[in-house]
């Protein structure tokens, strides 16, 4: 075994510590547990497609989950300045 029997439950832990508050529901700490495993599906989703493509096609589809995750990210950010701050902060 390379990575050992419990790779991801050790990497989800360090995510955990990391993103949920320590005073978070039981609840929420399953819903990002899910959220964190979804992730990581996902991207073994991701690796089948992009070992089928030639180079420059992994490249380009990488770029295109890259852009729209760095776009849902930056909406984040902007939601939550408008939900602390107000319309005017934008």
């Amino acid at each position: 075994m390379i990575l050992g029997p419990r790779f991801t439950a050790t990497e989800f832990q360090h995510f955990a510590k990391a993103n949920i508050p320590p005073g978070a529901s039981l609840g929420q700490h399953a819903d990002m547990q899910r959220a964190f495993f979804g992730g990581v599906l996902l991207m073994f989703k991701l690796a089948d497609i992009l070992v089928e493509l030639d180079d420059a096609q992994a490249i380009e589809a990488t770029d295109e989950v890259r852009e729209e995750a760095n776009a849902y990210a930056v909406a984040q950010v902007n939601i939550g300045t408008v939900l602390v701050q107000g319309d005017a902060q934008l």
